[in-house]
């Protein structure tokens, strides 16, 4: 015990982990600079970072030995070039089952598109197979198309991320509660690595492993740096984010950070129990959201089925929202149908995470009036309703029905997670 009027003794483990954690955040916000602009000078560095050209100098040199930094050749009279992160070539590898189709793009670090392949998802009627299995073949030959264009492009890949429509938990990650790759827990790394060779090949050159990410979390994470839905520019602090298109969905984020909660379970909006008494759902329990407002179901209460199996899923689900926007009586009353437990789902979901805005995606953004309707008919009368305004919903703006734009965006930030510890 410190006896009064002695001054505690100074633990020096403790000032090097302060330090060792400062310059760790300090690189981090050059790689996120780098990452995003490829190339700047120091005195830039200092003024995007708001770190002084002394620190930022000091910081320099220890990334250029741990060999994050590529050193330039001087300029004139001896000045400093341009510098760049020793990765600044590699690109950025996305991909994911959208609709009908798997895609696979190519990006450069700044999350600049440069190549895209699409596959159909080819289903036959008797294949014996498990029904993830066309999916991720479709999967695989997009991925390899675009590790073949890098390599013959003379360029490495730094990251490889792969969308999912459900669930990412555990460690190992798994994807479960996918409408498109099974409900069951699914490796789906391993299940792509056994079908691309060339992402087998690749994998050991990679800056981090191979990332799954919730097309979800993506899309909602890209809309609430826009603005949430209002074209601002603010980022509101709490953002739900909900969608129908290949399943019903949803995502959390928080202060610009997707939440996935302790298990990876927070965004399992479609499997929310909300029909008393309702028919079992494929995940077991009864009266989950997606057996009234999955788009299989509302496509066939429209009477759609034939034409999905004649066009494909996306098609379809244009058709739809084509026949709601003419007033075809079939059409609207599936739809609202489901918009009344889209908003009861809202009903329970909004006083436990108390949003501040809910962004609604996919084909649902045109009828966000209908989900809006349903929710406020069951909101609080006290304070003279004063409750009943808030939160507010707004359709999404930026149209990326797999997330491609907002995984580029988590890819960056796993990028600068890896690299800038180096610095320590």
């Amino acid at each position: 015990m410190t006896q009064p009027g002695a001054t505690a003794a100074h633990d020096p483990t403790e000032s090097t982990a302060a330090n060792q954690a400062g310059r760790v955040e300090h690189a981090a916000r050059l790689v996120d600079h780098l990452l995003v602009h490829g190339s700047a000078t120091r005195a830039e560095l200092a003024g995007a970072t708001g770190l002084g050209r002394t620190a930022v100098s000091g910081l320099v040199a220890r990334m250029i030995d741990a060999d994050l930094l590529v050193e330039p050749d001087s300029g004139d009279h001896g000045r400093h070039g341009r510098l760049r992160l020793s990765i600044a070539d590699r690109l950025l590898l996305t991909a994911g089952v959208a609709g009908d189709d798997a895609i696979a793009t190519l990006a450069e670090l700044d999350g600049a598109e440069i190549a895209r392949y699409e596959e159909p998802v080819a289903i036959a009627v008797d294949d014996p197979r498990p029904a993830d299995a066309a999916p991720l073949d479709a999967l695989a030959v997009v991925v390899d198309r675009a590790i073949a264009q890098a390599e013959r492009d003379d360029r490495r890949i730094a990251e490889v991320t792969l969308l999912v429509q459900g669930a990412v938990v555990g460690a190992p990650e798994l994807v479960i509660g996918d409408a498109t790759l099974g409900l069951e827990p699914l490796d789906v790394v391993s299940a792509l690595r056994t079908r691309s060779e060339r992402l087998a090949v690749i994998e050991h050159d990679l800056v981090v492993p191979p990332a799954l990410r919730t097309a979800a979390s993506a899309r909602a994470a890209t809309e609430a740096s826009a603005g949430a839905g209002d074209g601002s520019g603010h980022h509101e602090e709490i953002v739900l984010h909900i969608s129908g298109d290949a399943q019903v969905s949803s995502a959390i984020v928080i202060r610009g950070e997707p939440y996935s909660g302790a298990h990876g379970l927070a965004g399992t909006f479609g499997h929310l129990p909300i029909v008393p008494n309702g028919i079992r759902c494929e995940c077991g329990q009864r009266g989950c959201l997606a057996t009234v407002a999955a788009p299989d179901v509302v496509l066939a209460k429209a009477e759609l089925q034939d034409f999905e199996l004649t066009y494909g899923r996306t098609a379809a689900i244009a058709e739809l929202a084509d026949r709601i926007a003419a007033s075809e009586d079939r059409a609207r009353w599936a739809w609202l149908d489901a918009a009344l437990w889209i908003g009861r789902a809202l009903q329970v979901v909004v006083p436990a995470i108390d949003p501040d805005v809910i962004i609604v995606d996919g084909w649902w953004a045109p009828l966000v009036d209908d989900i809006d309707a349903s929710f406020r008919d069951n909101r609080p009368t006290i304070g003279n309703g004063a409750l009943n305004a808030i939160p507010r919903l707004a359709p999404a703006r930026l149209g990326d029905d797999l997330g491609l734009e907002g995984a580029r965006r988590q890819a960056r930030d796993g990028l600068r997670s890896a690299l800038a510890p180096a610095v320590a």
